[in-house]
């Protein structure tokens, strides 16, 4: 065999996996669509939140590397829920988001043991009865051989976004998706499903007016997420809270045809603890306003995230439902939010282990096998590498 794993996919789950094969002394091949998207925070630039931050601190314990990432790329601090009981309180970290994939990545190069390859994956090896992994096939046709293969995919496996009428195969606005993959599942006999999940638009912080809005500063005390750190020392910023407006809604309403979720282009079904706007207003119609939070995506860009008011409705209305919220009338949108649909694995194929019960030595983590979220993703990777090295 050329390695004892490879682990496919760049993500939070990806990381993961490939840290605790290679940390555990087996030779492991990490396969990317791009080297420069690795730690990427696709969505929301944050670690941490209500039961999120407490797997955060079991991956750190079990010997991950997420909340050592975030102790270094913080930029916002809070203890959520702090004037309840200690039961209910979370950690949550505001991230900027460039430093953070840069310090995955770097993680990953300085590893021992550890191979970085760029890369789409489309076919899986199998041995002749087709029982067990044998390694994987690339789109180039590169042909690597390992006896465990990790597939942590996230949104990208057969993946496609949407924008109003617009629709492209992509697994983040301006990044291609991996195809071929999700078709050779199918063939192989898994049950491949499509979900959704969703993004808001990206702003620029110069054309905002935080005047309107309520300012929600961080802790002035910035704890560690991870066991191996006594402190922080990071600088701290400001995000903001505003709401959307009778105004808000009624445009969403009176547009609502356009959007693919409810036009019907959209098969998959999303989370529901993220809901798109449109739902909301849909879901919700005695709702006289919700809450957004206005975030930074980092320290070194102008962008702001919009937290709460992710929308797949065309540009021309983002634009118009956007400019009725307080803070937001003259804003200038730099990225449109969008839907992206993608293939996940039914995850009742798999067992505890997250190997697969049809494949042996294959396993599957992240939002590949149904589940949502960057914490979610880490622990299952760590999981799965964890038993890929159990079962070598």
């Amino acid at each position: 065999m050329d390695f004892d794993s490879i682990v496919i996919g760049g993500g939070h789950a990806g990381i993961e996996a490939a840290l605790a094969v290679s940390r555990l002394g087996f030779q492991t091949l990490l396969i990317t669509q791009s080297l420069d998207a690795i730690g990427r925070l696709s969505c929301n630039p944050a670690i941490g939140g209500l039961s999120k931050g407490n797997i955060v601190r079991e991956i750190d314990a079990l010997g991950g590397e997420m909340a050592r990432l975030i102790d270094a790329s913080m930029i916002q601090f809070r203890i959520l829920n702090r004037s309840r009981g200690p039961a209910v309180q979370a950690p949550r970290a505001q991230a900027d988001k460039h430093l953070y994939s840069q310090l995955a990545k770097h993680t990953l190069e300085q590893q021992e043991n550890l191979f970085l390859f760029q890369d789409t994956v489309t076919d899986l090896l199998l041995d002749t009865p087709g029982r067990e992994i044998r390694g994987v096939i690339t789109e180039r046709n590169r042909r690597f051989t390992a006896p465990t293969v990790v597939l942590t995919t996230g949104t990208f496996m057969e993946g496609k976004i949407f924008i109003g009428e617009h629709w492209a195969p992509s697994g983040r606005l301006g990044e291609p998706a991996a195809l071929g993959l999700g078709t050779s599942l199918r063939r192989i006999g898994f049950t491949v499903d499509r979900l959704k999940t969703g993004t808001p638009a990206r702003v620029l912080k110069g054309s905002l007016n935080f005047s309107a809005m309520q300012e929600q500063p961080g802790d002035e005390e910035m704890l560690p997420f991870s066991f191996f750190n006594e402190k922080v020392d990071r600088p701290g910023v400001p995000c903001f809270i505003t709401f959307t407006t009778d105004k808000t809604h009624e445009i969403i309403r009176n547009n609502i045809h356009r959007s693919p979720l409810y036009g019907g282009k959209i098969e998959g079904v999303g989370p529901r603890y993220c809901p798109s706007i449109e739902d909301k207003v849909v879901r919700f119609p005695d709702r006289e306003r919700h809450q957004i939070f206005v975030e930074p995506e980092g320290l070194g860009t102008e962008e702001m995230y919009l937290n709460g008011i992710s929308s797949s409705l065309p540009e021309e209305v983002q634009e118009k439902f956007l400019k009725t919220v307080p803070g937001l009338e003259n804003l200038q949108v730099m990225r449109p939010g969008y839907a992206v649909e993608y293939d996940y694995m039914d995850p009742t194929q798999l067992f505890p282990s997250l190997e697969t019960k049809r494949i042996e030595g294959l396993f599957v983590a992240g939002q590949t096998n149904g589940t949502s979220g960057y914490e979610e993703a880490a622990c299952q990777g760590l999981l799965a590498g964890i038993n890929a090295v159990r079962k070598m």
